[in-house]
C-alpha cells in the first residue's frame, strides 16, 4: 500500500501535534492526583482533562479569528 503525497504530508504535519496533545493530556491529567483511589481524584482528573480541551479549542477559535481579521480564509488547514 503506497501514500500519497497529500496523505503523507497530513501525517507529518497531524502527527507530531496529535502527539504533544496526547503527551501533555498525560500530563495535565495527574496534575494533583497522587493516586486513582477516590472519586474526588476521578473528578480531578475529569476537571483537568476537561480544561486542556476548553483551552485547546479556545485556540483553535482564536487562530480561526485571526485568519478571518487578516484576510485569510478561516481554515484549519484542510
Amino acid at each position: 500500500m503506497t501514500m500519497s503525497a497529500a496523505n503523507l504530508e497530513s501525517v507529518l504535519i497531524f502527527g507530531p501535534i496529535l502527539l504533544l496533545v496526547a503527551a501533555g493530556a498525560m500530563i495535565a491529567s495527574r496534575s494533583g492526583v497522587t493516586r486513582l483511589s477516590t472519586g474526588q481524584d476521578y473528578l480531578k482528573v475529569a476537571g483537568n482533562l476537561s480544561q486542556m480541551m476548553l483551552r485547546i479549542f479556545g485556540y483553535v477559535i482564536i487562530l480561526m479569528g485571526i485568519q478571518y481579521m487578516i484576510g485569510m480564509r478561516p481554515s484549519l488547514g484542510w
